[in-house]
């Protein structure tokens, strides 16, 4: 038992009758540690007495064998639960991709918008428990259509790819980063506040503005438009505020001619200005 908390076991090969502990406690032991660790038991007891087997096997072990062993038979045994471990190995990996696909963006890795309004929600509730302020930036690509126009989809691809990682390298791990949808992206930051995160913003503009895109030799200018808004300590607006008033901010930044940060209060959103149906939240 020490042996299989310290080390990396796949298979476990145990007597059933020993003096300390039984194969049955073993194989309950581990099973509990990890339930992809395969056991094979070995008995002396008389074949006829079934009960055994039974209880072994619905305990979860892969093997019940009889002494004396026969080689061939154990290594039969052996070759069957390590390739039963692999695919169960296997499976298991492949169902954590499968989760991660359905919440990643394929194209950039970022959240998606439905993976979004979950993680968002979340941290909009934690704010309001601790009484921490939550910020946001809403980010669009200047003249998207054009670079597509002009350059071709695959373009337009390499472009959301590079903001996209521009957004992984200079944002914290807890900041909640998502691609919208098309052109657009999100990043929601715990405890941020106006001044913090409009410098990030004007960061990430700089960022793309000085990187020169290179597609099929040519070179590409690239310049994003940037919203921010900020859900202070003791406000009372809906979750629903803070994404739109940094909404708001982003196209009024479109809209003074873009490649610039504009900042929008959460509690200064007017009545006419919360567009209806605007986020899913």
């Amino acid at each position: 038992m020490d042996i299989l908390e310290s080390d990396n076991v796949d298979l476990v090969i145990t007597d059933i009758m020993m003096p300390s502990i039984s194969g049955f406690e073993i194989l309950r032991r581990v099973k509990e540690t990890n339930e992809l660790i395969e056991v094979i038991l070995l008995t002396g007891e008389a074949p006829d007495k079934a009960k055994p087997a039974v209880s072994a096997m619905q305990g979860g072990a892969h093997d019940y064998l009889l002494k004396p062993v026969n080689l061939g038979e154990l290594k039969g045994a052996i070759r069957g639960a390590l390739e039963k471990q692999q695919l169960r190995m296997d499976n298991k990996r492949l169902l954590q991709e499968l989760v991660q696909m359905a919440h990643a963006d394929y194209l950039t890795g970022l959240s998606n918008q439905r993976s979004f309004f979950s993680l968002f929600s979340q941290e909009f509730e934690r704010s309001v428990r601790y009484r921490r302020s939550l910020s946001c930036i809403f980010l669009d690509v200047d003249k998207f259509k054009t670079i597509n126009d002009r350059h071709g989809h695959r373009c337009g691809d390499l472009v959301l790819e590079r903001i996209g990682n521009v957004l992984i390298k200079h944002t914290r791990v807890s900041d909640i980063k998502c691609r919208y949808g098309g052109d657009e992206f999100v990043v929601v930051l715990p405890e941020g506040n106006q001044e913090g995160t409009q410098c990030l913003a004007e960061k990430i503009r700089h960022l793309t503005e000085n990187e020169l895109f290179d597609f099929a030799d040519q070179p590409l200018k690239v310049t994003v438009s940037l919203g921010v808004s900020v859900y202070e300590v003791g406000s009372h607006q809906p979750a629903s505020n803070l994404l739109n008033a940094a909404d708001l901010a982003l196209l009024s930044a479109k809209h003074a001619g873009g490649n610039r940060v504009v900042f929008k209060n959460v509690d200064d959103l007017a009545i006419r200005d919360i567009v209806p149906n605007t986020v899913g939240i």
